[in-house]
């Protein structure tokens, strides 16, 4: 087989996969594994404009994880994509600031009866950190 035709049938196989493994949603975050999370917290970060507070409440639907965002400066955030990696929680989400999309991770690390976080806006294009405490 020529090596160009190798070479389309395989950036061919990887776009065909790569697409079909982004269009699956990922698995609900059964309310059982969330456990230490549940509830509501307030999550203070640190930004180069200044401190940023969410309050992150996290609800039992029908057995999985809900979860929304609220703050003063933006509306409320539904988040669907909800999972642990080890004992972290994680967040992602699509979100809109002012008419500018944006792609969203919040990573909650549990440290005794707080969390860390870490919010990362577009990939490390723009990061905070801070203290999540319960309500």
């Amino acid at each position: 087989m020529p090596r160009t035709m190798r070479t389309a049938l395989v950036v061919a196989f990887f776009a065909l996969t790569g697409t079909a493994l982004r269009a699956q949603a990922p698995a609900p975050l059964m309310t059982a594994d969330a456990g230490k999370f549940m509830g509501v917290w307030l999550l203070t970060l640190d930004s180069p404009q200044g401190p940023f507070a969410l309050t992150m409440t996290l609800t039992d639907s029908d057995g999985k994880v809900a979860c929304e965002l609220t703050s003063d400066v933006m509306p409320a955030q539904k988040v669907t994509d909800v999972s642990m990696a080890g004992n972290d929680l994680v967040l992602k989400y699509q979100g809109d600031f002012q008419g500018q999309a944006f792609a969203a991770k919040i990573t909650l690390t549990p440290i005794e009866e707080k969390l860390a976080v870490n919010f990362d806006i577009m990939d490390g294009q723009f990061m905070m950190t801070g203290v999540g405490v319960k309500k």
